[in-house]
């Protein structure tokens, strides 16, 4: 690697900082499509043709939203909404009036809700670690998977509510109701973003505030639920691609991210890939033997519009085969690599879920290796590191988080970092770009620079074939909560 070619901390956080900027990226809104322009603007001043895909999509985007109910001395009381729940409907400016009903836990039970505004709670509890990741190894020694995994994207969606049933028993709105997680940590949290446009609007709040509207369920006190959004059909979003040829046109690596997301880190992924594509641009054409391919897609934010039965890279995959599959005169995409959510520090609620702060420690960072030759490949880029807290993954239960996932299904061996800080979803105050550190995302593109550079001189026939999916509990799981939604 040649250290000469390597884009300083400056540059790293100029771009960050620029993407940060433009605020919250949902797919296809005015902030995204700036910071999809800004990567083709970058892109193309290091001398790479970019190419854009343009797809078509239904975009919803709140406008307005907040919760009241009608106090019994005739007044009106606002109560704090912690955010909205993406695509599930809309309301006039003035929103629905209903009454109260409690309908339980997560999916709910409606059957008395017709004509009312609805309460279901979430619960985020924990689920065993080893039914939905599966350790290859872990660097330092000292960094381990917990027994049990609180994640509130994953309990959003197996353990919330089911628009579609409550629609269909004439529910006017539901009030989701955050359970055993701080105020803090789910503020701001765009959760679930995996889910197809419903008619049922909702909102989030968090717990404190759920057992009071309980109350005031229970004394049949009424509500006004507003959840103002603009749904605009044929909108457009695009994914960019750009390549930097190698001596060898018939082979390339795939290097992948997503560039729609609600804070400095979901997604940061482009910043990793436009520091990558400097590096090699500088370097003299026999010094690539194969070509990179860099892939910025959209709609990560809506896979059900965008994906093909899997992540938003799916769509790509699909529509460029000419790029990777190795049929008929075809590029043969010899690896993969993927960077989602780079320099990211852990923050955890407490014990008691009262308290939400800084553990002090680097998020972990988890990678998936395809088979054991990537596993090799990326600890060897971890030498020389100072900061470093990885525990390498086997896919397991059908399961790869990430846009990692389209290329291992695709038959490509990768390597996919997808850490997952509890923050990963949420907009806040500056995109919580106080929460990153620029010097462990400076040596996570350091290490992943280090992997191209050995991926590209590694004979296609050692870099072998993805293993196959481990089997396990989960995969059904969280295949019957897709379903559902």
């Amino acid at each position: 690697m040649n250290s000469n070619n390597l884009p300083d901390k400056e540059k790293l956080w100029y771009w960050q900082e620029e993407l940060n900027r433009v605020g919250p990226r949902f797919t296809g809104n005015k902030a995204h499509r700036k910071l999809i322009d800004f990567f083709e603007q970058e892109l193309t001043d290091m001398g790479l043709k970019v190419n854009r895909d343009k797809h078509l999509f239904t975009k919803w985007e709140a406008k307005q939203w907040s919760l009241s109910v009608q106090a019994e001395h005739g007044g009106i009381e606002e109560y704090p909404v912690t955010s909205y729940y993406p695509y599930s409907g809309t309301t006039t400016e003035d929103g629905v009036v209903g009454e109260l009903i409690y309908c339980g836990l997560g999916p709910g039970n409606f059957k008395q809700a017709a004509g009312k505004i609805a309460i279901v709670e979430v619960t985020v509890s924990k689920l065993p670690s080893s039914v939905a990741l599966r350790k290859r190894t872990s660097f330092p020694k000292s960094a381990k998977l917990p027994f049990g995994l609180r994640n509130s994207v994953v309990s959003s969606l197996m353990k919330g509510p089911d628009l579609v049933e409550a629609q269909q028993a004439g529910v006017l709105g539901v009030i989701c109701v955050w359970k055993k997680i701080s105020a803090e940590n789910v503020r701001g949290q765009y959760l679930p973003f995996t889910t197809a446009l419903k008619d049922c609007p909702a909102l989030w709040v968090d717990g404190n505030t759920g057992d009071q509207l309980k109350q005031l369920a229970f004394r049949h006190a009424k509500a006004r639920l507003v959840l103002h959004a603009e749904i605009e059909e044929n909108a457009d979003s695009d994914t960019l691609y750009a390549i930097l040829p190698g001596t060898n046109r018939s082979e390339n690596i795939l290097i992948n991210t997503h560039t729609d997301g609600p804070n400095a880190c979901e997604e940061n992924g482009g910043v990793g890939l436009l520091a990558m594509a400097e590096y090699f641009s500088k370097l003299p054409l026999e010094q690539r033997q194969r070509d990179l391919v860099f892939v910025f897609v959209t709609g990560h934010f809506q896979i059900p519009q965008f994906g093909i039965q899997g992540q938003a890279t799916t769509r790509w995959l699909h529509d460029h085969p000419e790029l990777w599959d190795g049929v008929g005169g075809h590029q043969k995409a010899v690896a993969g690599l993927t960077l989602e959510h780079l320099g990211c520090r852990e923050w955890k609620d407490n014990q008691e879920n009262s308290q939400y702060s800084d553990t002090g420690n680097l998020e972990t960072e988890l990678v998936y290796t395809a088979n054991e030759m990537m596993n090799t490949i990326y600890l060897d880029s971890l030498k020389g590191r100072t900061k470093v807290r990885s525990i390498t993954l086997k896919p397991v239960n059908n399961i790869h988080f990430g846009e990692g996932q389209p290329l291992f299904d695709a038959g490509i061996p990768n390597i996919s970092l997808v850490p997952a800080p509890d923050y990963l979803c949420a907009t806040g105050p500056n995109g919580y770009l106080d929460k990153l550190d620029i010097d462990f995302m400076d040596e996570q593109i350091g290490s992943f620079i280090k992997m191209t550079t050995v991926i590209d001189r590694t004979p296609v026939e050692v870099l072998g074939q993805p293993e196959p999916y481990a089997k396990g509990l989960l995969g059904f799981l969280v295949k019957d909560a897709n379903e559902k939604q």
